[in-house]
This record gives C-alpha cells, sequence and structure tokens, in this order.
C-alpha cells in the first residue's frame, strides 16, 4: 500500500512538473553556443541554376537586374552565452562575432553581356565591397519588476576589420577582329587594427596566451547599451521594446590597400578556350588611420499574443536600424517582424516568420526541442535584399544553437 501511495505521489509530483509551461525552458543555469548565418543575392534564384538543363539567358538577366545592380550580401553571428536565472534575477554573459558584407556591381555589365556593346568600345564601370566585422562581450542583467519585465545589456565591442565601399573596376572591350578583353582590376582599402601582412603573427600571439588584452588587435574598445522592456496588458498580451544605443565608438588604427588584377581574352567564337592572367591579392599603402565606428543602431517594438493558452504565439512588430550610426557614410532602414509559434508545453516549437532585418528579406522555419537538460535550435531561410527574389531562393541562411543546463 505505501508504494502505490508512493507511485502516485511521485506521478503527480512528474504531471504537475510537465503541466509547468517553463519546466522545459526554465534552467537555473545554461551555457548555449552556434550560430546564424546567411548568403543571398538580389537577381539570380535557384529556379535558374537547379535545372535539367542549365540555360543562362543574359537578356533576361539584363533585364530583371535592378537599376543600382546586383548585390551579393553574407553574414553571420557566432556566439557563446552564459546565463544564470535566479527567480525573478536573470544574469547573462555573452561573446561572439558579428560578420557583415556586401559585394554590389553595376547594372551596366549585366546590360553588356545581355545586348553587347559597339565595337571597339570599352565599357568601364566600378564595383564595391562593404564589411564590417565586430568582436563582442555583452552582460545581460534582467528584472521581473512587478507587472514589467526589463533587461540592461551593457557590451564592449572591438571592430576587427572594415572597409567602406570601394572595391574596384571591370572593364571589357569588343575587338574588331572578334575578340574581347576583360579585366578586373581591385583597389579596396581595408581598415584594421592590425597591419594585415602581419596578421598571422598577431593573431599567434593572441592564441597562445599572455597578455591578450595588450595585442593591436585589442586597442580600439568601444561601447554600447542594449535594453529590453515587456509591458504585459494581460497574462497573455504584452508590449515588447528592444533598442540597442551605441555610446563610444570602436576605433581602427591601421588601413592598407588590397590589390589584385585579373585579365581574359578569348574569341567570341571560342569563349572557352580564351588565355587568363591573374595576379595574386598584395597589400600596400600601410598608413595609421583613426576610424571611428559603431556597431549598428537599433529600435523595435513588437506585440506580443499568446492563443489558445500558450498553445500558439503571435509576435509582429518593427522598427528601424542604422548602420554606421553618427558618420558621413550613415545608413538609415526601417525593420519589420510578423512570425507565429506552436509551443507544446516547451517541449517542442516549430515556427514560421518572416521579417525585413538589416536590409535582408527573410522568411523562416524553425524548431525547438527541448527536454530541460538539454535543448536544440535549428532554422533554415530563403532571403534576399530584393522582396521578389526573396520568395525564389535567390538566397538561404540557417541557425542552429545547442543548449545544455538544469
Amino acid at each position: 500500500m505505501k508504494k502505490i501511495f508512493a507511485l502516485i505521489i511521485s506521478i503527480t509530483v512528474i504531471c504537475s512538473a510537465l503541466s509547468a509551461r517553463n519546466f522545459f525552458s526554465g534552467r537555473f543555469f545554461e551555457i548555449k553556443t552556434g550560430t546564424g548565418l546567411g548568403l543571398s543575392n538580389n537577381l539570380i534564384t535557384g529556379n535558374d541554376i537547379f535545372q535539367k538543363d542549365l540555360v543562362i539567358d543574359l537578356r533576361k538577366l539584363a533585364d530583371d537586374c535592378p537599376d543600382d545592380g546586383m548585390n551579393f550580401i553574407a553574414n553571420a553571428t557566432p556566439g557563446v552565452e552564459v546565463n544564470f536565472n535566479i527567480s525573478k534575477l536573470h544574469i547573462g554573459l555573452s561573446a561572439g562575432a558579428e560578420m557583415y558584407g556586401k559585394f554590389a556591381i553595376g547594372k551596366e555589365l549585366f546590360d553588356f553581356a545581355g545586348y553587347g556593346n559597339k565595337v571597339g568600345e570599352t565599357l568601364n564601370l566600378s564595383f564595391t565591397a562593404e564589411t564590417d566585422i565586430f568582436a563582442y562581450s555583452q552582460l545581460d542583467v534582467g528584472w521581473d519588476v512587478r507587472k514589467f519585465k526589463l533587461h540592461v545589456k551593457p557590451a564592449v565591442f572591438v571592430p576587427v576589420l572594415s572597409t567602406r565601399g570601394n572595391g574596384g573596376t571591370v572593364s571589357v572591350t569588343n575587338g574588331v577582329d572578334g575578340s574581347i578583353h576583360a579585366a578586373v582590376d581591385i583597389n579596396t582599402d581595408i581598415y584594421s587594427p592590425i597591419d594585415m601582412e602581419n596578421a598571422q603573427s598577431y593573431f599567434k600571439q593572441v592564441t597562445s596566451g599572455g597578455n591578450i588584452l595588450s595585442s593591436p588587435l585589442f586597442a580600439g574598445y568601444g561601447f554600447d547599451l542594449g535594453a529590453y522592456l515587456a509591458l504585459p496588458f494581460s497574462k497573455s498580451l504584452s508590449l515588447d521594446f528592444d533598442v540597442r544605443i551605441p555610446l563610444t565608438p570602436g576605433h581602427i588604427y591601421k588601413k592598407s590597400t588590397v590589390t589584385s588584377h585579373y585579365s581574359y581574352d578569348a574569341k567570341f567564337s571560342d569563349m572557352a578556350n580564351g588565355e587568363s592572367k591573374q595576379e595574386n591579392p598584395t597589400f600596400t599603402g600601410y598608413q595609421d588611420a583613426d576610424l571611428q565606428i559603431h556597431r549598428p543602431l537599433k529600435f523595435n517594438v513588437y506585440l506580443d499574443k499568446n492563443l489558445l493558452g500558450t498553445l500558439f504565439n503571435a509576435r509582429a512588430g518593427g522598427g528601424f536600424g542604422i548602420r554606421h550610426p553618427f558618420s558621413s557614410d550613415a545608413q538609415f532602414y526601417p525593420e519589420y517582424y510578423a512570425g507565429l509559434t506552436l509551443s507544446l508545453i516547451d517541449l517542442f516549437k516549430i515556427g514560421v516568420s518572416t521579417q525585413y532585418k538589416d536590409q535582408i528579406f527573410i522568411h523562416q522555419l524553425g524548431t525547438t526541442l527541448s527536454i530541460r537538460f538539454v535543448q536544440v535550435d535549428v532554422g533554415v531561410s530563403t532571403q534576399s535584399a530584393n522582396f521578389k527574389k526573396s520568395f525564389e531562393v535567390a538566397g538561404v541562411g540557417a541557425y542552429a544553437y545547442v543548449t545544455v543546463g538544469f
């Protein structure tokens, strides 16, 4: 009888715990690591490439190319974080990197490929390369205070590399004898904390230990402040604010120029057997500099609504971002988000969302599987800087995170 009673009590306790919404996600201590990444363009889609018999319609590409040309955008956000949840207090520490790169080339090149140019006429155009890489460390302190939740997120960051819009040139000439000459000249200014030709020795210094903070890689700290505020109207509806405010810019004290040259000469009648010449990239023009740079400024507001108890969660909102705030090349852009998530007592979640973030349209499917001690979050997306192309797989993204704790 005592064994039966003990079994009933045990089952009751387990069922009560399982019925609690945060049993599978409410960990006291956890370590989380993973990354998100994406690669997209605004012109060529998966349907254009993945065909049984690949046919490249150059005139269609020329007609479809936006007036501001074709761009490729790549981004990645690897990171690791440690979190403590003590009653209504949250303390988190995180470190990682934010990487963004954009390569753009003018529409004139695609007009030439589709429609050609006059014999003997030389087509000259430029392309641009914009890159920002930051390393950061962040403290996250959160409180549940009466009817609202507040998180304050001070962060220190180091700008690791930046290019600011210059890239190089492309020239194409049709010869009177039916030949074609094409050349690509790379001429890009790179801002970094170190001389690029000595990069290997600097990184060896960092990875070998010693006084890491004395390395030039860590000479240009900057600071910003993030905050998250949730204001609940009821148990199922809340208004959330998420902001990141630049405070002190990071500094990059070195500037160099990478140059390279590639050329191709062929007959139109035999394009596959042309002659090419290529120079390895070289770094020149080293000089001292003081580029001041912030991480992007962010401001977003979301409305968060639970439906059918906690079975579904709908979230929608928007705001804006500013890349390179407080500088002459600041870029303002709007942002929005709309998503719906199905949650089975936090054991399993599946969600779909669409958003415009960091100038990219993203349509995403994600899942979460949690057995309290281990949680796995994975997702995939189709994306592009062009809204229509974002539905046609002109780019793909993914994220994967693993959380362990108790």
